[in-house]
């Protein structure tokens, strides 16, 4: 499509591109603040939120690692509960109960899981790793931006987590993710690569002459006010994407998505605010605290180490002169034995002591539930005080687990789906399912803990029971074993193809039943056969068969 695009130069769409990021990125100057001490002291990998180009901002060097390897801890912590590759951490089922117990369409249900999860692995897309940094961003700002799209010339679909430095999104009165506009800076070779060499004439000139100068690009996705159902081209898409550049105010290429590609996960967030807060928040006064009070002990150290040398002139002291040890210093000492050469003395000290120290780091980690993320180390845990330490991390996490799963893993799995569905690569629904409406359902470490505790209380309950049930038989009768097993099935998250329907195990216990039968009357024959011959020898039976 962009190599039958006209490109446009002052074109109102582009203009648009760049005014709006500019009023977005004003909106949000307030949050770039918090952001910019927060990338300071706990993620120093981002920042230069209001830089012109974050690309070229140096990495900050805090003084202290521990709210760093916290939330390094708290963000590995996410991607191991809910996206870990080596569970099955998502699935798929209707909205109808009965539907979902139906083997044909549990089998399919499966089938298309396992397709989607195939669609997120290495080998297909690098979502596992764009992954891990949203979920460093969220435990760090609170905010996140990731972005997808098919790359049909390499086969692959583009999984890439943002920075918020190029990233500006707004919602609407639901909270959704209605535009969004980046900036990002290519230099012209590299515009060259991206745009075919569909750019104005200028920066072409600046790419054949080898010009490194970074020019400012914008993509700007919203909704297509002019969308028509089944309408060929770009109007037959809901969501329009326009990539302009600076140079000339020039329009790119214009194409449209079927849905939304951006995805803006949030950790906590006030109802009709467009960015939200995290842990790193939480986390950043102490940190600060922290880092001034180890600021404030080794200045007090080098002060000591290196303390400052008063001299009544450069004559007593050279210029630029340093003690060292076994050096003799001359003029140092009067003739009368008084000291030519003195120490400043403070007076003061900082009388920082380690437990106020540690105090700040255990707050920071509190921050970033520390203690519930880390059992490395632990010993002499019973099963019981590890369940414990995930129903509470759990608990913990609830409000906000939700969210990340509603605005950045259910979004990303409908349009996952939707991309294989489009492609042909999804197997078609049984007839019956037809119309049946499809959810996510989430069956990664997390949701697993949630649902176990279903599972947990109907063993405990089997189990408290069962003394009672010798007495009380009837107690046993109030259980209904197929909603039973289809409980600890649900609770331990096991797949679908593993066990049979409820009506292919009732064929089978008919079955058995007409199996047992045969065999009893066989036996009862057989049995009734060996009187007669036990009778008849005895000579109780006539040669008739009659009782003599």
């Amino acid at each position: 499509m962009s190599a039958l695009f006209t490109i446009r130069e002052k074109d109102p769409a582009a203009q648009t591109a760049m005014r709006r990021w500019d009023e977005m990125k004003s909106d949000r100057a307030r949050h770039e603040r918090d952001w910019e001490a927060i990338a300071e002291l706990i993620r120093p990998q981002r920042g230069g939120f209001s830089s012109d180009d974050h690309t070229t901002r140096g990495t900050s060097k805090p003084l202290s690692s521990a709210p760093i390897s916290a939330q390094v801890n708290f963000s590995s912590g996410l991607y191991g509960s809910l996206t870990n590759p080596a569970n099955r951490w998502m699935g798929l089922e209707t909205n109808n109960r009965d539907l979902n117990a139906w083997k044909p369409a549990k089998l399919w249900l499966d089938a298309v899981t396992d397709r989607i999860l195939d669609s997120f692995r290495p080998a297909v897309s690098p979502f596992y790793d764009a992954t891990t940094q949203v979920f460093s961003d969220l435990a760090a700002f609170g905010n996140g931006a990731n972005y997808d799209e098919v790359m049909l010339d390499e086969g692959r679909i583009l999984d890439v987590t943002l920075s918020l430095a190029e990233v500006c999104y707004e919602i609407d009165a639901f909270g959704r993710v209605v535009e969004v506009v980046r900036r990002f800076k290519l230099k012209p070779a590299a515009a060259m690569s991206m745009f075919k060499g569909n750019l104005p004439a200028k920066l072409v000139k600046m790419a054949e002459d080898g010009s490194v100068e970074k020019i400012n690009f914008y993509q700007h996705v919203l909704r297509n006010d002019d969308w028509r159902q089944r309408a060929l081209g770009v109007k037959g898409k809901r969501w329009i994407s326009r990539y302009a550049c600076e140079m000339e105010q020039t329009l790119l290429r214009e194409s449209g998505y079927d849905e939304m590609p951006f995805h803006a996960p949030r950790w906590d967030v006030e109802s009709g605010a467009i960015y939200g807060t995290g842990p790193g928040y939480m986390a950043l006064p102490a940190a600060r605290a922290h880092n001034r009070m180890d600021d404030a002990t080794m200045r007090a150290a080098q002060f000591a180490a290196d303390p400052t040398i008063l001299a009544p002139d450069r004559g007593d002291w050279p210029l630029n002169g340093r003690v060292r040890p076994g050096n003799v210093v001359y003029g140092g000492i009067g003739m009368n034995g008084s000291r030519m050469l003195d120490v400043l003395q403070t007076g003061g000290g900082i009388n920082l002591t380690l437990e106020e120290k540690q105090a700040k780091i255990d707050e920071i980690r509190d921050a970033f539930h520390y203690t519930l993320m880390n059992l490395a180390g632990r010993t002499g845990m019973t099963a019981t005080e590890v369940m414990t330490i995930n129903e509470e991390r759990q608990r913990l996490w609830a409000p906000y687990q939700g969210r990340v799963q509603g605005e950045y893993l259910a979004p990303k799995v409908q349009r996952r789906f939707s991309l294989l569905w489009r492609a042909g690569q999804l197997p078609p629904p049984p007839p019956e399912m037809e119309g049946a409406a499809l959810q996510v359902t989430y069956k990664s470490a997390a949701a697993a803990a949630q649902k176990a505790s279903e599972g947990t209380a109907l063993l405990r309950i089997l189990a408290d029971i069962g003394p009672l049930a010798q007495a009380k038989p009837r107690l046993l009768d109030r259980i209904d074993d197929d909603g039973l097993l289809e409980t600890l099935i649900d609770a331990r998250g096991a797949p679908g193809r593993a066990f049979r329907s409820r009506d292919e195990a009732d064929q089978l216990a008919q079955q058995r039943a007409q199996q047992e039968q045969m065999a009893q009357a066989m036996q009862a024959a057989q049995s009734g056969a060996g009187v007669a011959k036990d009778l008849h020898q005895a000579g109780m039976l006539d040669p008739q068969g009659g009782a003599q």
